[in-house]
């Protein structure tokens, strides 16, 4: 689908719930519960309809901080892409108050992932590789619809079944069609791919995939480690320099400390993902080929190492993957699909996306096929 088409989609969306945009009263409609969010834009609500009793998400952004077209834009981008079970999908309809714009979406039971994940400790395994599938494969579809999202981090992934058997994407007011040209960074500093921190009035950069491939990659680190890796991927940062040196004489060197937390093969799928040129970055389907792999390293042998001398530590390298105590697990019965359609790897073909991806064998989950066509929800 060419961006051309999409953007006049779009546009046609946004006419249409320009149309439909209605003042409401919402102390009349809705009976307020409590507030899951808040931030420069406004407010997340858990709200109940008072005409049908269900307990709903809403939205309210205030119309001082965000143009009527922004708003919609943001209304019709969500609905556009809320056939994906991945993605969050809003009621279609906007509203506005005396000060607000607003819209509903389904509710999160379980909040959002940045509630979930333990600070320096990070996610277990088989969840972290459950959020990955579910992620990669709501990326994908985006990018077949030729549209970025710019935001991607763990407060826009919510979470609707306990450990993580069914996540979605929420929050696309930072999302833009491939193609078209920025002056101004979007997005989380600490998730910003390097090219988007250098976006100046002399240094425009065209929007593309690879910038969520990169936000992607940090968010997998960050659920695998409860840390981020920088707080910004520019040369300012000496985490994010040390990162840069160690991808440059990849396989001279050892990884940063930080990293080491993490297993060498896992590594490799991070080499990727955060491939410093967006040209050579992989894409978001990429992680299914490390299913197999074990993610983190075993602890306890790391801290051993540690209090090794540094000759020897050295020479001892990474530790190897097939000698880890974390068990390998298979998660969300990927494997079979990756190994019969072929790995997705950068620059070979990937699934045909003339067919309906939301009915993939990617998305069995627990050996039980979970397709969500409703609404979501935005949590912060």
């Amino acid at each position: 689908m060419a961006s051309g088409n999409i953007q006049s989609i779009l546009e046609g969306l946004v006419s249409v719930a320009s149309k439909n945009l209605q003042d409401i009263d919402l102390q009349k409609t809705y009976q307020i519960i409590r507030e899951l969010g808040q931030g420069g834009y406004g407010y997340v609500l858990m709200v109940k309809e008072k005409k049908t009793g269900q307990e709903i998400a809403m939205k309210l952004l205030h119309r001082k901080k965000t143009t009527r077209f922004s708003f919609l834009k943001e209304v019709s981008t969500s609905f556009f892409l809320s056939s994906h079970p991945n993605i969050i999908c809003i009621s279609g309809v906007g509203f506005k108050t005396g000060d607000y714009f607003g819209y509903t979406q389904e509710l999160a039971p379980q909040g959002d992932l940045f509630e979930m994940i333990p600070p320096n400790e990070g996610l277990p395994e088989d969840i972290t590789k459950r959020c990955a599938v579910q992620i990669a494969s709501a990326l994908d579809f985006m990018e077949s619809k030729e549209l970025v999202h710019l935001d991607i981090k763990p407060e826009n992934i919510l979470v609707f079944q306990k450990d993580c058997h069914l996540i979605k994407i929420t929050d696309f007011g930072f999302s833009q069609v491939k193609g078209l040209t920025t002056i101004k960074s979007s997005g989380t500093t600490s998730f910003m791919a390097p090219e988007m921190t250098q976006v100046s009035d002399h240094s425009p950069l065209v929007i593309d995939s690879p910038l969520d491939v990169w936000s992607f990659g940090v968010l997998l680190y960050n659920l695998l480690t409860g840390d981020t890796p920088w707080q910004s991927a520019d040369p300012t940062d000496e985490e994010f320099c040390n990162f840069v040196e160690w991808q440059k004489n990849s396989g001279r060197m050892d990884p940063p400390s930080p990293w080491r937390r993490l297993s060498p093969g896992v590594l490799r799928m991070f080499s990727g993902l955060l491939a410093i040129d967006c040209k050579r970055r992989s894409k978001s389907t990429e992680v299914l080929v490390f299913q197999d792999e074990c993610w983190k390293e075993d602890f306890s042998e790391i801290e051993g190492a540690h209090l090794m001398d540094n000759d020897s530590a050295e020479e001892s390298g990474p530790a190897d993957v097939h000698n880890s105590n974390v068990s390998t697990t298979s998660v969300l019965g990927v494997e079979s699909w990756h190994l019969t359609s072929g790995s997705c790897r950068h620059g070979e073909e990937h699934p045909d996306h003339g067919t309906d991806i939301t009915q993939s064998p990617l998305m069995f989950i627990d050996d039980e096929v979970s397709v969500y066509l409703g609404a979501e929800v935005e949590i912060g």
